[in-house]
């Protein structure tokens, strides 16, 4: 089969809104060449459990290329219908397995020596979409350093190369004073999914008036998940087969009711949501730091949050990876390993931020816990510089943060 044979009834193994979807959007599909037609089914597919801003932009991205005068779309796609296709590949069911033939794809396209010139038109056309109006502001609040040294005066550094640098926070108020913020933020916007708290170890506990419309998740939460992942690693290591790219495979191909993700959320968005946070993760299943930041950045990248609170906590100490596999209960911490994790964590969540905020609209808060340290970048704050007065955190956040 090619795209422009697909009718109504080849998409009748598809979950409800992704069958409505590729319906709806039957004619475009058929106008996109096969290199490219499979990697909108594999985010079709998949809709039913997919956060309500990735149905939209799915939705927008599509409707954007039907929009498309018919000379201009068939020149954007003339380079994807030009490459040299395998055989087998067309022989493949890309319509009910479309992320497998991906994969394949990917596999094919980099032997035969075509990536780059896939890479270049698939970029092509997605600049030719316009981007999606948005006007949310968002507030990022990080907090790094439970348990460890905090006396060093470069903490957060490479973050606050950006923003401004407190040095007289009170840390009597900041624990609560940050939930307010994170409360008040939220209290602003009750879309779905929207704002996140993210805790590497055990949770604080949210303002009552915020905890029916924020999402709470934990390292902890989440073990039962994680456990069962680890197993499956286990079991990976112990064939003949074992190497990074059979894991990274095996992994990506559980389903979230093959590790009872039910026991850890009704929702079925968010059963497949942390199912992936260790099954694609990097480090996920074994640190907690790790967890923490890949949750932030993919939350950044799926959720696109409003409001979102990232707690970094200590993760275990570093041991063989085999080890720490088999043996993932460690209870040998490492406070100051982990604040250099989270040091850096913490620049990547203000830079995975920035991509989804529009310009002007995103505030980041880092907060050195138990100390009197944070660091803030907004548009408010000029970058790399210093301010030594006492303050709190809500005085902070008056000052500077984006309303």
């Amino acid at each position: 089969m090619t795209p422009d044979q697909l009718q109504p009834s080849s998409f009748d193994r598809y979950p409800p809104l992704a069958r409505s979807f590729a319906v709806e959007h039957l004619a475009l599909l058929r106008q996109l060449p096969l290199t490219i037609c499979p990697s909108f089914l594999a985010q079709i597919s998949d809709l039913d459990t997919r956060f309500p801003i990735e149905r939209k932009t799915l939705a927008w991205q599509c409707d954007s290329l039907a929009a498309l005068p018919q000379e201009k779309r068939d020149a954007l796609l003339a380079p994807l219908r030009a490459i040299a296709m395998a055989p087998e590949l067309e022989k493949l069911d890309w319509v009910n397995s479309p992320a497998a033939f991906v994969e394949r794809l990917s596999a094919h396209l980099w032997s035969t020596g075509q990536i780059n010139g896939f890479h270049d038109a698939s970029r092509d056309l997605f600049a030719a979409i316009p981007d999606q109006p948005n006007e949310a502001t968002r507030l990022a609040l990080i907090v790094v350093g439970q348990s460890a040294d905090t006396s060093r005066a470069s903490i957060l550094s490479k973050l606050a190369r950006k923003g401004i640098r407190l040095n007289g926070v009170n840390p009597a108020t900041a624990q609560q004073q940050l939930l307010e913020a994170f409360a008040k933020h939220a209290a602003k916007g009750q879309e779905a999914y929207a704002h996140w708290y993210v805790d590497g170890g055990q949770p604080w506990v949210l303002p009552e008036s915020v905890r029916a419309s924020a999402i709470q998740v934990s390292y902890p939460q989440l073990s039962p998940l994680r456990k069962r992942v680890l197993e499956r690693m286990q079991s990976i290591l112990n064939t003949n087969q074992a190497n990074a790219e059979k894991m990274r495979s095996d992994l990506a191909a559980i389903a979230p009711t093959e590790l009872r993700s039910g026991q850890v959320a009704s929702d079925p968005i968010l059963q497949r949501f942390y199912t992936e946070l260790f099954t694609s993760g990097s480090g996920t299943q074994i640190f907690s730091t790790s967890f923490v930041q890949w949750a932030g950045r993919e939350l950044a990248r799926r959720a696109q949050p409003h409001t979102v609170l990232l707690r970094y906590t200590p993760r275990q100490r570093h041991r063989g990876f085999n080890e720490m596999v088999s043996d993932p209960e460690s209870k040998a911490l490492d406070p100051e390993g982990s604040l250099v994790d989270a040091e850096m964590n913490a620049y990547y969540n203000w830079i995975e931020m920035g991509r989804i905020a529009a310009p002007g609209k995103l505030t980041v808060l880092a907060w050195v816990e138990g100390s009197s340290k944070a660091v803030m970048v907004s548009p408010k704050t000029k970058p790399n510089t210093i301010s030594n007065q006492a303050v709190t955190i809500e005085q902070a956040l008056a000052s500077f943060a984006v309303v």
